[in-house]
C-alpha cells in the first residue's frame, strides 16, 4: 500500500511504516498525478480535498492532521466511501498558548494589566474554549458569543471588549456563517483602541475592510496569525499588525504529533488493525521562574515568529515547513519559590502541569 502525505505532519513515516510505503510532498502543490497507486492520503488546510483531486484516484481513506474542515469535501468523500479522519482538538492548546503570549506581549509595550481588561471571544469550541480558560486565570474578565454551541453572553458586551480573539470555523454556509464575519459593520462596533486578535482562519475577515478601519483607527491593535490569500499575504497589513505571523499558532510540536497519532488511530480502525505505534517524545525541559510572563516567554514567544516573518515575507509556506520544534506548557517543568503557591495554582490553570515550590 502506498502512502502519500504532506511533509509536514511529523513522524508520519514511523507511524504509518505498517500500512506501506510512505511518501511526502508539498502539500499546497498536490495534484491528481502525484496520487499514482496511492490508498491513503493525509494532508494539512493547504490541499484542498475535492473530486477534481481524487476522482482518478485509488484513494481510499483520507486524513487531515487539522480541525478545520473547509479544505475538505465531505460529501464526496462520503458519497465515494472514502474514508475520512480530521484532528479535532489536536492543536487547540497550542493556538490558546499563542494568544496568551500575544497578549502578555501587548500589555508589556502598552503598559497596562492583563486583569484590568475585558475579552470578547468569538467562537468557544476547542480553541476558545481553553482561551477562556487561560484568560480566565489570568484574571481577565472573559465574554463568550458562539450561537452554534448555545454560549451567548450579551453581544454588547462581546463587542464592547477591550480585546476580541476570534475561533470560529470558517463556514459560508448555514445559520451563522462567518466568511468575512469581520466586516465593516463589525468592525465599526468595535471599541477605536480595540486589540483584535485571529488565528481562526484568514477569510473570517474582510481584510480590505480591516485596513480601512485601522486607517480612521490608529489606537487600534491586529494580531494576525492566518490571512486571506495565503501564502501570498497583504504586506500592507503585514506592516500595520502589532504581531503578525505564518499561521502558526497551532504549530506546537506536540500538537502535530497528537494529529499524527489521531490520523494513525483513525487508519487503524478503517483498516482494521491494531494500534502499534506510539511517538517518542523529546524529554521536558525546567525553568526556573517566579512570575508569569517570564515562564510564557521563555515557553514561547511570538516576537520570534513575528521577526521571522517580517525578514522573510516571500518565505510564508518556508517559514511554515521549517518551523522549529515548539513545546506547549504541559512539557514544560516549572519550579517556583518557596512562597509562590497561589501563582503556582494559576500555572497549571494556563497547562503548566509540571509545577513544584522549590524548599
Amino acid at each position: 500500500m502506498q502512502i502519500i502525505a504532506d511533509e509536514n505532519i511529523p513522524y508520519v513515516h514511523q507511524a504509518f511504516a505498517e500500512f506501506g510505503e510512505v511518501r511526502t510532498i508539498v502539500g499546497r502543490n498536490l495534484t491528481a498525478a502525484d496520487l499514482n497507486n496511492a490508498e491513503i492520503l493525509l494532508v494539512r488546510s493547504v490541499t484542498k480535498i475535492n473530486a477534481q483531486l481524487l476522482a482518478a484516484s485509488s484513494i481510499r481513506f483520507v486524513g487531515t492532521a487539522t480541525i478545520g474542515l473547509d479544505h475538505i469535501d465531505l460529501n464526496y468523500l462520503q458519497q465515494q466511501a472514502i474514508g475520512f479522519a480530521s484532528a479535532p482538538g489536536s492543536n487547540a492548546t497550542s493556538a490558546a498558548e499563542y494568544v496568551v503570549s500575544a497578549l502578555l506581549i501587548m500589555a508589556e509595550r502598552q503598559g497596562f494589566q492583563l486583569s484590568d481588561k475585558t475579552v470578547g471571544i468569538i467562537g468557544c469550541g476547542n480553541v476558545g474554549s481553553r482561551v477562556l480558560k487561560k484568560l480566565t486565570a489570568l484574571g481577565m474578565t472573559c465574554f463568550v458569543y458562539d450561537p452554534p454551541l448555545g454560549k451567548i453572553d450579551d453581544l454588547e458586551n462581546v463587542l464592547a471588549a477591550d480585546i476580541i480573539s476570534l475561533h470560529v470555523p470558517l463556514s459560508k454556509d448555514g445559520d451563522h456563517p462567518t466568511y468575512q464575519l469581520v466586516n465593516e459593520q463589525f468592525l465599526a462596533s468595535l471599541r477605536n483602541d480595540v486589540i483584535l486578535i485571529n488565528t481562526s482562519r484568514g477569510d473570517v475577515v474582510d481584510e480590505n475592510a480591516l485596513l480601512k478601519r485601522l486607517t480612521t483607527c490608529p489606537n487600534m491593535q491586529v494580531i494576525l496569525d492566518v490571512w486571506q490569500a495565503e501564502p501570498n499575504i497583504n504586506q500592507s497589513l503585514l506592516q500595520r499588525a502589532a504581531l503578525a505571523t505564518p499561521h502558526i499558532a497551532g504549530y506546537s510540536f506536540d500538537g502535530k504529533v497528537r494529529a499524527t497519532e489521531m490520523l494513525y488511530k483513525a487508519a487503524c480502525n478503517f483498516f482494521k488493525k491494531s494500534p502499534t505505534w506510539q511517538a517518542d517524545m523529546p524529554s521536558p525541559s525546567r525553568l526556573y521562574v517566579s512570575d508569569i510572563h517570564t515562564a510564557v516567554m521563555e515557553s514561547y514567544d511570538v516576537r520570534r515568529d513575528d521577526a521571522e516573518l517580517r525578514r522573510r515575507t516571500s518565505e510564508f509556506d518556508k517559514l511554515r515547513k521549517n518551523y522549529p520544534v515548539r513545546r506547549e506548557f504541559s512539557c514544560i517543568e516549572i519550579e517556583l519559590p518557596a512562597v509562590s503557591s497561589q501563582l503556582a495554582t494559576c500555572f497549571k490553570e494556563l497547562g503548566y502541569i509540571n509545577t513544584k515550590l522549590s524548599l
